[in-house]
């Protein structure tokens, strides 16, 4: 009996390695073919968006057959009964499409504009104020935050052609950053509430306090695994405003950003909207004034290659 067993264990073991070169070779010929193709018609390609001329990578058919791959290989990951954990059995629902950003080629000056910590009653001041300067934005939001008023804002935000971003449900810190499976239970509920209230599933988000900080060091490189595993992708910012530290004035959350913001072709501006920030409201007109007569343009953050703090 015992004999028998072990000769099913070694078969098992020997039909999964067959199925992970079967899937190597698979992988590297589909790579092959996406570069042949590019090679032959030059890997790129140039298309008119809102008036202006953007070249941009051509994402032809085989890189998004290659992409595709990879996503529901990231999905169906082979892994021994010993690395599977218990959470990568939550929420089977919660999987999503990983963001292909197109990467622009020639130098252009693009500003990515994000707000955190909502909706509050802001968030419609907010927005009106994008509309009138045609700027798009990223809203990581927070699901304790939104009411009845914060799911039209929402669904004004999708409507707009605005970004929403998952920011977790409580943004406690104690809770979120215990452990990995804490950290799903908090942001699927944020998932869920943005699904049911917009339709979209979010497929981008942002630590709270960023991916690098005191809470998460724990379990920081088993969540970000987690996270990538189910299709998700995080950003982090390169430009603060610090609007949500002490009492800052309208005066200092412009410089702080215009000070900064120069240092990037592609800046990630960080920015709040929750209840506190008044301020932020109030000057974002004479920010994005001054963003524009800088040469920028805006787009949101699921159209960029992702920044993440640490080099990742």
């Amino acid at each position: 009996m015992g004999g028998c067993e072990t000769g099913i264990s070694v078969k098992n073991k020997k039909g999964k390695k067959y199925k992970i070169i079967l899937i190597g070779i698979l992988f590297v010929l589909t790579l092959r073919l996406s570069f042949m193709n590019n090679k032959a018609d030059g890997g790129f390609t140039t298309y008119k968006k809102e008036n202006e001329t953007v070249t941009a990578r051509n994402f032809n058919s085989s890189i998004r057959i290659m992409a595709e791959m990879e996503n529901e290989m990231a999905k169906a990951k082979v892994l021994s009964d010993d690395q599977k954990k218990s959470y990568m059995e939550l929420y089977p629902d919660m999987y999503v499409e990983s963001i292909k950003p197109v990467i622009l080629l020639e130098e252009k000056k693009v500003a990515y504009l994000s707000f955190d910590d909502g909706p509050s009653h802001i968030t419609s001041d907010i927005l009106r104020t994008l509309a009138d300067y045609d700027a798009k934005a990223t809203f990581f939001v927070l699901g304790c935050t939104i009411t009845k008023e914060g799911e039209e804002c929402l669904k004004a935000m999708v409507e707009q052609g605005h970004t929403i971003g998952i920011h977790t449900y409580s943004h406690n810190y104690k809770n979120i950053y215990s452990s990995v499976e804490a950290f799903l239970n908090d942001f699927y509920q944020d998932y869920l509430l943005i699904y049911e209230t917009t339709g979209v599933k979010v497929n981008i988000f942002r630590f709270p306090w960023g991916s690098y900080n005191s809470y998460n060091k724990y379990i920081r490189d088993e969540l970000i695994a987690e996270m990538e595993r189910r299709g998700f992708t995080y950003y982090d910012w390169n430009v603060s405003a610090e609007d949500s530290v002490g009492c800052p004035t309208e005066y200092r959350i412009k410089c702080n950003i215009m000070n900064e913001l120069d240092k990037f072709n592609n800046p990630i501006i960080l920015m709040h909207d929750s209840a506190v920030n008044r301020l932020t409201a109030k000057t974002l007109p004479d920010i994005l004034k001054s963003i524009i007569d800088k040469g920028y343009d805006f787009d949101t953050l699921d159209h960029r290659e992702p920044y993440q703090f640490g080099g990742k």
